[in-house]
Protein backbone atom coordinates (compact mmCIF):
# COMPACT_ATOMS: atom_id res chain seq x y z
CA UNK A 1 0.00 0.00 0.00
CA UNK A 2 1.25 3.07 -1.53
CA UNK A 3 0.59 6.79 0.67
CA UNK A 4 1.10 9.73 -0.90
CA UNK A 5 -0.49 12.15 1.82
CA UNK A 6 0.85 15.77 2.84
CA UNK A 7 0.49 15.47 6.53
CA UNK A 8 -0.60 19.46 6.14
CA UNK A 9 -4.35 20.00 4.73
CA UNK A 10 -3.51 23.68 4.65
CA UNK A 11 -3.08 26.74 6.02
CA UNK A 12 -5.05 29.93 6.81
CA UNK A 13 -2.95 33.15 7.59
CA UNK A 14 -0.53 32.29 10.33
CA UNK A 15 -2.50 28.49 11.18
CA UNK A 16 -1.86 25.52 9.42
CA UNK A 17 -4.31 22.39 9.70
CA UNK A 18 -3.33 18.69 9.86
CA UNK A 19 -4.70 16.10 9.29
CA UNK A 20 -3.22 14.61 12.72
CA UNK A 21 -5.30 17.76 14.66
CA UNK A 22 -8.78 16.95 12.51
CA UNK A 23 -8.06 13.08 13.22
CA UNK A 24 -7.08 13.55 16.95
CA UNK A 25 -10.15 16.13 17.71
CA UNK A 26 -12.88 13.09 16.20
CA UNK A 27 -10.84 10.50 18.41
CA UNK A 28 -11.73 12.87 21.60
CA UNK A 29 -14.96 13.52 20.44
CA UNK A 30 -16.00 10.08 19.89
CA UNK A 31 -13.89 9.09 22.81
CA UNK A 32 -15.61 11.64 25.15
CA UNK A 33 -19.27 10.73 23.95
CA UNK A 34 -18.56 7.00 25.15
CA UNK A 35 -17.08 7.56 28.28
CA UNK A 36 -20.46 10.05 29.34
CA UNK A 37 -22.17 7.06 28.36
CA UNK A 38 -20.81 4.97 30.68
CA UNK A 39 -20.77 7.38 33.41
CA UNK A 40 -24.57 7.69 32.84
CA UNK A 41 -24.69 3.64 33.30
CA UNK A 42 -22.90 4.24 36.73
CA UNK A 43 -25.18 6.76 37.75
CA UNK A 44 -22.61 9.42 37.52
CA UNK A 45 -23.93 12.43 35.85
CA UNK A 46 -22.62 12.23 32.01
CA UNK A 47 -21.87 16.20 32.27
CA UNK A 48 -18.93 15.00 34.22
CA UNK A 49 -17.46 13.53 30.72
CA UNK A 50 -16.88 16.83 29.14
CA UNK A 51 -15.36 18.50 32.76
CA UNK A 52 -13.04 15.84 33.00
CA UNK A 53 -11.66 15.88 29.23
CA UNK A 54 -11.39 19.89 29.56
CA UNK A 55 -9.21 18.99 32.00
CA UNK A 56 -7.80 15.90 31.48
CA UNK A 57 -6.70 16.18 27.06
CA UNK A 58 -4.68 18.76 28.22
CA UNK A 59 -2.77 16.93 30.93
CA UNK A 60 -2.26 14.10 28.09
CA UNK A 61 -1.09 16.13 25.82
CA UNK A 62 1.58 17.32 28.09
CA UNK A 63 2.21 13.89 29.52
CA UNK A 64 2.48 12.14 25.77
CA UNK A 65 4.97 14.96 24.57
CA UNK A 66 7.19 14.43 27.39
CA UNK A 67 7.20 10.99 27.02
CA UNK A 68 7.79 11.09 23.62
CA UNK A 69 11.14 13.93 24.32
CA UNK A 70 12.31 11.40 26.57
CA UNK A 71 11.92 8.42 24.38
CA UNK A 72 14.58 10.67 21.49
CA UNK A 73 16.33 12.42 23.88
CA UNK A 74 19.60 12.45 21.68
CA UNK A 75 17.72 14.07 19.23
CA UNK A 76 15.85 16.70 21.44
CA UNK A 77 19.23 17.18 23.43
CA UNK A 78 20.29 18.57 20.18
CA UNK A 79 17.73 20.32 19.12
CA UNK A 80 16.16 21.63 22.66
CA UNK A 81 13.92 24.39 20.32
CA UNK A 82 12.05 21.61 19.50
CA UNK A 83 10.87 20.28 22.73
CA UNK A 84 8.17 22.66 22.93
CA UNK A 85 6.55 22.52 19.34
CA UNK A 86 3.15 22.64 19.03
CA UNK A 87 2.82 20.02 16.11
CA UNK A 88 0.78 17.35 17.44
CA UNK A 89 3.15 14.40 16.53
CA UNK A 90 4.97 11.89 18.43
CA UNK A 91 2.24 11.69 20.80
CA UNK A 92 3.29 8.69 23.19
CA UNK A 93 0.01 6.50 24.33
CA UNK A 94 1.60 6.07 27.65
CA UNK A 95 2.27 9.49 27.80
CA UNK A 96 -1.58 10.25 26.75
CA UNK A 97 -2.61 7.96 29.22
CA UNK A 98 -0.59 8.53 31.95
CA UNK A 99 -1.31 12.56 31.70
CA UNK A 100 -4.76 12.29 31.19
CA UNK A 101 -5.45 9.98 34.63
CA UNK A 102 -3.30 12.92 36.20
CA UNK A 103 -5.74 15.30 34.96
CA UNK A 104 -8.89 12.87 35.55
CA UNK A 105 -7.76 12.34 39.41
CA UNK A 106 -7.68 16.08 39.71
CA UNK A 107 -11.48 16.32 38.32
CA UNK A 108 -12.34 13.62 40.49
CA UNK A 109 -11.11 15.19 43.78
CA UNK A 110 -12.08 17.81 43.18
CA UNK A 111 -16.06 16.99 42.23
CA UNK A 112 -15.83 14.46 44.80
CA UNK A 113 -16.77 11.66 41.98
CA UNK A 114 -15.98 7.57 42.91
CA UNK A 115 -12.75 7.53 41.36
CA UNK A 116 -12.74 3.90 40.46
CA UNK A 117 -15.99 3.39 38.73
CA UNK A 118 -15.16 6.77 36.69
CA UNK A 119 -11.96 5.08 35.58
CA UNK A 120 -14.05 2.26 34.57
CA UNK A 121 -16.06 4.52 32.38
CA UNK A 122 -12.75 5.17 30.21
CA UNK A 123 -12.18 1.66 29.48
CA UNK A 124 -13.70 1.36 26.34
CA UNK A 125 -13.65 4.69 25.17
CA UNK A 126 -9.63 4.78 25.91
CA UNK A 127 -9.14 2.36 22.73
CA UNK A 128 -11.97 3.24 20.72
CA UNK A 129 -10.50 6.53 20.63
CA UNK A 130 -7.36 5.13 19.83
CA UNK A 131 -8.13 3.10 16.70
CA UNK A 132 -9.79 6.28 15.40
CA UNK A 133 -6.43 8.62 16.26
CA UNK A 134 -3.92 5.58 14.38
CA UNK A 135 -5.47 6.55 11.36
CA UNK A 136 -3.84 10.01 11.76
CA UNK A 137 -0.19 7.67 12.56
CA UNK A 138 -1.38 6.09 9.20
CA UNK A 139 -1.48 9.36 7.57
CA UNK A 140 1.71 10.99 8.97
CA UNK A 141 3.93 7.80 8.67
CA UNK A 142 5.27 8.96 12.33
CA UNK A 143 4.61 5.37 14.32
CA UNK A 144 7.13 3.71 11.42
CA UNK A 145 7.76 0.14 10.91
CA UNK A 146 10.60 -1.74 9.89
CA UNK A 147 11.15 -2.75 6.29
CA UNK A 148 9.29 -5.28 4.71
CA UNK A 149 8.65 -7.89 2.26
CA UNK A 150 4.87 -8.47 2.75
CA UNK A 151 2.45 -7.51 0.14
CA UNK A 152 0.38 -5.72 3.03
CA UNK A 153 3.18 -2.96 3.55
CA UNK A 154 3.39 0.42 3.86
CA UNK A 155 5.28 2.85 1.37
CA UNK A 156 5.67 6.56 1.83
CA UNK A 157 6.22 8.63 -0.91
CA UNK A 158 5.60 12.11 -0.02
CA UNK A 159 8.70 14.20 1.35
CA UNK A 160 6.27 15.75 4.35
CA UNK A 161 5.62 12.78 5.67
CA UNK A 162 7.47 11.70 9.26
CA UNK A 163 9.33 8.87 8.09
CA UNK A 164 13.03 8.97 7.83
CA UNK A 165 14.25 10.15 4.27
CA UNK A 166 16.38 6.66 4.35
CA UNK A 167 13.01 4.34 4.26
CA UNK A 168 11.29 7.30 2.30
CA UNK A 169 10.30 5.12 -0.50
CA UNK A 170 10.46 1.65 1.02
CA UNK A 171 7.72 -0.80 2.21
CA UNK A 172 7.60 -0.52 6.06
CA UNK A 173 5.36 -2.82 8.48
CA UNK A 174 2.12 -0.69 9.14
CA UNK A 175 2.92 -1.04 12.95
CA UNK A 176 -0.62 1.95 13.37
CA UNK A 177 -2.74 -0.59 11.19
CA UNK A 178 -1.51 -3.81 13.50
CA UNK A 179 -2.05 -1.46 16.46
CA UNK A 180 -5.88 -1.02 15.04
CA UNK A 181 -6.70 -4.44 14.78
CA UNK A 182 -4.83 -5.28 18.40
CA UNK A 183 -7.34 -2.66 19.91
CA UNK A 184 -10.44 -3.99 17.91
CA UNK A 185 -9.75 -7.76 19.81
CA UNK A 186 -9.35 -5.23 23.32
CA UNK A 187 -13.12 -3.66 22.73
CA UNK A 188 -14.38 -7.15 21.71
CA UNK A 189 -12.82 -8.50 24.97
CA UNK A 190 -14.04 -5.56 27.14
CA UNK A 191 -17.55 -5.83 25.65
CA UNK A 192 -17.72 -9.48 26.68
CA UNK A 193 -16.28 -9.23 30.47
CA UNK A 194 -17.36 -5.72 31.23
CA UNK A 195 -20.69 -6.47 31.95
CA UNK A 196 -19.62 -9.45 34.47
CA UNK A 197 -16.80 -7.13 36.54
CA UNK A 198 -18.17 -6.05 39.75
CA UNK A 199 -15.31 -4.29 40.92
CA UNK A 200 -14.58 -1.13 40.47
CA UNK A 201 -11.32 -0.40 38.80
CA UNK A 202 -10.71 -4.12 37.40
CA UNK A 203 -12.31 -3.20 33.85
CA UNK A 204 -9.99 -0.03 33.17
CA UNK A 205 -7.02 -2.18 34.51
CA UNK A 206 -8.16 -4.74 31.87
CA UNK A 207 -8.11 -2.16 29.27
CA UNK A 208 -4.06 -1.29 29.92
CA UNK A 209 -2.68 -4.60 30.83
CA UNK A 210 -4.43 -5.96 27.20
CA UNK A 211 -3.14 -3.10 25.21
CA UNK A 212 0.31 -2.77 26.93
CA UNK A 213 0.61 -6.79 26.09
CA UNK A 214 -0.46 -6.14 22.50
CA UNK A 215 2.15 -3.31 22.49
CA UNK A 216 4.85 -5.16 23.87
CA UNK A 217 4.83 -7.97 20.64
CA UNK A 218 4.28 -5.25 18.15
CA UNK A 219 6.87 -3.15 19.55
CA UNK A 220 8.98 -6.02 17.99
CA UNK A 221 8.33 -4.59 14.17
CA UNK A 222 8.85 -0.97 15.16
CA UNK A 223 11.92 1.10 14.79
CA UNK A 224 12.64 2.04 18.11
CA UNK A 225 16.04 1.78 20.08
CA UNK A 226 17.02 -1.34 22.07
CA UNK A 227 17.71 -0.01 26.06
CA UNK A 228 17.58 -3.33 28.22
CA UNK A 229 17.88 -7.41 27.29
CA UNK A 230 17.40 -7.07 23.55
CA UNK A 231 13.88 -4.85 24.81
CA UNK A 232 12.66 -1.70 23.63
CA UNK A 233 11.64 1.49 25.71
CA UNK A 234 8.11 0.89 24.75
CA UNK A 235 8.49 -2.89 25.84
CA UNK A 236 9.59 -2.32 28.91
CA UNK A 237 6.87 0.26 29.77
CA UNK A 238 4.65 -2.26 28.72
CA UNK A 239 5.96 -4.90 31.12
CA UNK A 240 5.84 -2.47 33.89
CA UNK A 241 2.22 -1.66 32.99
CA UNK A 242 0.97 -5.31 33.23
CA UNK A 243 2.66 -6.31 36.13
CA UNK A 244 1.30 -3.03 38.10
CA UNK A 245 -1.97 -3.52 36.60
CA UNK A 246 -2.05 -7.10 37.36
CA UNK A 247 -1.10 -6.13 40.69
CA UNK A 248 -3.38 -3.64 41.47
CA UNK A 249 -6.29 -5.19 39.85
CA UNK A 250 -5.48 -8.56 43.00
CA UNK A 251 -5.16 -6.08 45.69
CA UNK A 252 -8.88 -4.67 43.97
CA UNK A 253 -10.10 -8.06 43.60
CA UNK A 254 -9.01 -9.20 47.22
CA UNK A 255 -10.36 -5.77 48.76
CA UNK A 256 -13.86 -6.22 47.65
CA UNK A 257 -13.75 -9.92 48.76
CA UNK A 258 -12.95 -9.31 52.26
CA UNK A 259 -15.28 -6.24 52.66
CA UNK A 260 -17.79 -9.03 51.63
CA UNK A 261 -16.98 -11.41 53.97
CA UNK A 262 -16.48 -8.85 57.18
CA UNK A 263 -20.37 -8.52 57.66
CA UNK A 264 -20.49 -12.10 58.02
CA UNK A 265 -17.66 -12.63 60.45
CA UNK A 266 -18.60 -10.02 62.43
CA UNK A 267 -22.57 -11.34 62.49
CA UNK A 268 -21.09 -14.65 63.46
Amino acid sequence: MTINVDPVIGSLGPFTFRWYGLIMALAVAVGVLIFSRALEHRNIGRQHAWGIAIVAVPCGVIGARLVHVFENMGYYWDNPGEIFGTQLVGLAIYGVVGGGLVGLIIYCLWRKLPLFKVLDSTALAFPVAQIIGKTANIINGDTWGLPTDLPWGITYVNPASFIPDDLLGIPTHPNPIYEQLWLLVVVGILLVLIPRIKVAGIAFLLYVGLYSLGRFFLSYLRVNKIIALGLREAQVIALITIVVAAALGYYLWWRDKHRQQAPTARGA
